[in-house]
């Protein structure tokens, strides 16, 4: 029986990386969301205010996820750009876990929801290992 929920839990996780194989373009992100509607940004004036829309809606439209057998090509927003990074993916359980290719670094993800259209995940902050409350969403490009 043991053997069987073994060989049950090894396919559900192959599974879940073959859905994750392909471009992913984000749709939403519950942060900005939060923060374009939280009563402090209400407040600024509408420099700040048009600026940090305008910033929002540039990561908006240039985030995605190329996900293949085991690199991954994603984007970063860095000095006021989007650029394209490289990297190793692999996941554990519920979680999926990017290496970059230019640096040492690591970033992990809780993914909440994956199916064949949709990706919902949320970061997990790398000092305390608790994911973030806002989801970032993503639909597969056709």
């Amino acid at each position: 029986m043991f053997i069987l929920q073994l060989v049950y839990i090894l396919n559900l996780i192959n599974c879940n990386d073959n859905l994750l194989i392909g471009r992913w373009e984000m749709s939403r992100d519950e942060s900005m969301e939060n923060i374009l509607t939280s009563q402090r940004f209400q407040m600024e004036d509408e420099e700040t205010k048009n600026a940090l829309a305008e910033t929002f809606s540039k990561v908006l439209n240039g985030s995605f996820y190329h996900f293949e057998k085991d690199t991954v090509t994603f984007t970063d927003y860095k000095n006021n750009e989007i650029i394209e990074l490289k990297g190793l993916w692999w996941t554990k359980g519920d979680t999926l876990v990017i290496g970059q290719l230019q640096k040492m670094s690591v970033q992990k993800y809780l993914i909440t929801n994956l199916d064949e259209s949709e990706l919902h995940m949320k970061m997990i902050n790398p000092r305390d290992g608790v994911p973030f409350k806002s989801r970032m969403i993503f639909k597969r490009e056709e």
